[in-house]
């Protein structure tokens, strides 16, 4: 039997391997090879007799062990090779969990201590659990219960949440993300991942006007920009419906207010409500009806109930083309003074909205509900006023989620 002082490493989350000190073993195959995997998913804990006799299946999904002397045949094989404790009698199978370490019980510990950080995980986070996978557990080990497969599984699940939500540019740092993906073909959770790794254009935004849209996205593109157009609501709705990935990708929206030639409509409004309720796309709205300038002021309640960035007036006679530029710019920015802007905007649709609901739901303005919800909004305007970007961006994101409707 190995040394028992000796730390040993069993992978599992793919072909099983072993490796004792600095050399590789031979790991079991066959029945063996499949208590081994079981025993290895329950390190801590031990298995007993009767659940180890079930775990080991055949391809029927049977028993495969047929007795409890057969299995213990197969336990003393594995304890001349590895780290395994003479069983004591009645008590449960199990490794030496002072000598041993298995991927699969690191990659649930390790996704349980996601919860933990102060804020998103990193690069380097997320990069150690997805490297800790070389395989399909479930497919590389026929023979073990799929059952026992559960937890690991719904850690995974747990991980593949936390990617989805991830930046994109993180999510493109991660090296071995393709090949982790890979693993899972037709797996819709996987395929939401990929969607996300399908990375948006940096630069890429809807533009939503009937008359003026070629103009303004002749001046967006000579600056970088790449545009998805939309020229009626009829076409806006058949987007929705038919390329609804695609505008979840864009990087931001510029919406014009009126949609028909009498301008007397508000059909943009339908755009930019279903891109905050539905997307993360910042938008703004066009209008040539008011004054010059983004109406930050005396538009502040209809920013913040369809979590528009700006207002900005198209110009008139003259087209604003340079304005519409700048307005474009501040939804797709890394510069520190746009992405304070955006969040603030989140936070006041936000905000905005968990305010009507406690009300609507609360009744009286009293309500505790309410009044820590405003001040909890206050508390994240105050970062965001003296705080750093990414601390105000981290408050922000904090505050959506405790108050999501």
């Amino acid at each position: 039997m190995t040394d028992m002082g000796e730390q040993c490493r069993i992978r599992v989350l793919g072909d099983l391997a072993v490796r004792c000190g600095d050399g590789q073993v031979e790991p079991p195959g066959g029945r063996a090879g499949a208590v081994l995997v079981v025993l290895a998913l329950k390190l801590r804990r031990g298995v007993r007799e009767q659940d180890l006799l079930a775990s080991v299946r055949d391809g029927a999904g049977k028993p495969a062990i047929a007795s409890e002397q057969a299995l213990a045949q197969h336990f003393s094989s594995l304890r001349r090779r590895l780290p395994v404790p003479k069983r004591v009698k009645g008590g449960p199978y199990r490794l030496d969990a002072d000598a041993v370490r298995v991927d699969a019980v690191e990659f649930i510990a390790d996704v349980r201590k996601l919860r933990e950080l102060s804020g998103p995980p990193g690069v380097a986070e997320l990069a150690a659990l997805i490297d800790l996978w070389h395989g399909d557990p479930r497919v590389c080990h026929p023979q073990v219960d799929p059952d026992c497969w559960n937890e690991v599984f719904a850690c995974r699940d747990r991980l593949l949440d936390v990617l989805v939500e991830a930046d994109p540019a993180i999510l493109r740092q991660l090296d071995g993300l393709a090949g982790f993906l890979a693993l899972f073909p037709g797996d819709r959770a996987c395929d939401l991942v990929r969607e996300r790794l399908r990375a948006p254009e940096p630069r890429r935004i809807l533009v939503v006007d009937d008359q003026m849209a070629e103009l303004i996205v002749d001046a967006l593109e000579g600056f970088g920009f790449s545009c998805l157009t939309v020229r009626s609501l009829d076409e806006w709705r058949r987007m929705q419906r038919e390329r609804d990935a695609e505008v979840k990708r864009l990087t931001g929206a510029l919406v014009d207010l009126h949609l028909t030639p009498e301008l007397d409509d508000q059909g943009g409004l339908e755009v930019v409500e279903w891109l905050a309720r539905h997307t993360e796309v910042p938008a703004s709205l066009m209008t040539m009806a008011p004054p010059p300038g983004d109406l930050v002021e005396h538009t502040r309640i209809q920013r913040a109930r369809y979590r528009l960035v700006g207002i900005v007036h198209k110009g008139t006679p003259k087209v604003d083309f340079a304005g519409i530029r700048q307005a474009a710019e501040i939804l797709v920015s890394p510069n520190a003074r746009d992405r304070r802007r955006r969040a603030e905007t989140w936070l006041e649709w936000a905000a905005l909205r968990a305010d009507d609901q406690l009300l609507s739901t609360g009744g009286s303005r009293r309500n505790p509900d309410l009044q820590r919800c405003r001040e909890d909004a206050d508390r994240v305007r105050r970062i965001l006023r003296d705080g750093t970007v990414e601390e105000a961006e981290r408050e922000v994101q904090g505050f959506c989620r405790s108050y999501e409707g």
